[in-house]
């Protein structure tokens, strides 16, 4: 019996029927679904089992991104409109195939779950975590993140052709500084331009990186962007937002679904793409076909190569105004 989805996807999620639940393998690996009649987007009518079909189909491209990596867990069991909870620690009934990650803070261990395959990205999933987010860095130490990350954020009214415009400005300076960076949407409404890393810069040094770049571009375009922490004085601009670059922290995923009207997709592009990308376009139902075309953009944030910031520092210390270098 095939899964009630209300898409038509790429391949149909391996499921059988036993009663109440729905049962696939993968190997050794057996996993028991619930729920998938069960609608998650109230206005397009998508259910659970179009989401569970679109992590089973989207799983060769979004796995290299989540590998190693320990998840937050949101988990909306009642769909995108109902309530929801994040969960940090792997639920008591996690099986024991499914990858954890054990992090210590702040004088505790966190067992976070994580994904190696298909199986673990459909448990997941089946918690009623719509989204993925994964933390900067990958296995138990976590204070050397694999990227650095511009997280661009429009405030109404601001657009998002000023995303782009601001997302261009990123770019100028990059490319000044030798620094390759890739693009994503977030899916929502904002951007994020990932610089992968090599490992040996900790959290203060990328800070104070992304917060140099972030120092130019808002000298740049004052009126366009803001650094503002208080949140009604960066109304109709683009918050250039530093302080997500910490441990702990987490973004949706590249390919991550989002709890957004439509279920767009959290889309990876390539810079000649910007002035024509839009959030709205990619989504659970349109992403298959983009992906056949160009594959994955974004693997060289997770495969690397990653790279060094300490030239680019130095660069922007001589740059950066001395009353803006406090971070």
């Amino acid at each position: 019996m095939n899964a009630p989805t209300t898409l038509s996807f790429p391949a149909e999620l391996p499921v059988t029927r036993q009663g109440e639940h729905w049962y696939a393998r993968s190997g050794s690996k057996q996993l028991r679904l619930s729920n998938l009649e069960k609608v998650y987007w109230p206005l397009e009518r998508y259910t659970k089992a179009d989401l569970l079909t679109y992590y089973f189909c989207i799983s060769p491209i979004m796995l290299p991104h989540l590998e190693d990596r320990p998840l937050t867990l949101k988990r909306m069991p009642n769909g995108i409109s109902a309530d929801f909870f994040y969960e940090k620690n792997a639920p008591s009934h996690t099986p024991k195939w499914v990858p954890t990650i054990p992090v210590g803070t702040e004088g505790k261990t966190i067992r976070f779950v994580s994904a190696s395959d298909v199986a673990d990205m459909l448990w997941v999933a089946n918690l009623g975590c719509i989204e993925f987010h994964p933390l900067h860095a990958r296995g138990p130490r976590q204070d050397r993140p694999s990227y650095a990350f511009f997280d661009l954020d429009p405030f109404p009214p601001a657009t998002w052709d000023q995303v782009t415009h601001v997302a261009s400005l990123i770019k100028l300076v990059l490319d000044n500084l030798a620094i390759l960076a890739y693009p994503k949407t977030s899916g929502a409404t904002g951007m994020q331009i990932m610089v992968p890393l090599d490992g040996s810069h900790d959290f203060v040094e990328v800070r104070r990186f992304i917060g140099w770049v972030a120092d130019l571009v808002h000298a740049a375009d004052p009126q366009t962007t803001t650094m503002e922490w208080d949140i009604p004085k960066r109304t109709g601009k683009v918050f250039l937002d530093v302080n997500m670059n910490r441990e702990g922290a987490n973004i949706a995923a590249a390919y991550s679904v989002r709890p957004e009207p439509g279920a767009t997709v959290s889309t990876p592009f390539e810079w000649r793409e910007l002035s024509q990308v839009r959030p709205e376009h990619n989504t659970i139902a349109t992403i298959f076909e983009r992906v056949a075309q160009i594959e994955d953009p974004f693997l060289p944030v997770a495969r690397g190569p990653g790279q060094n910031l300490g030239a680019a520092l130095a660069s922007l210390e001589r740059q950066v105004p001395q009353a803006n270098k406090r971070r």
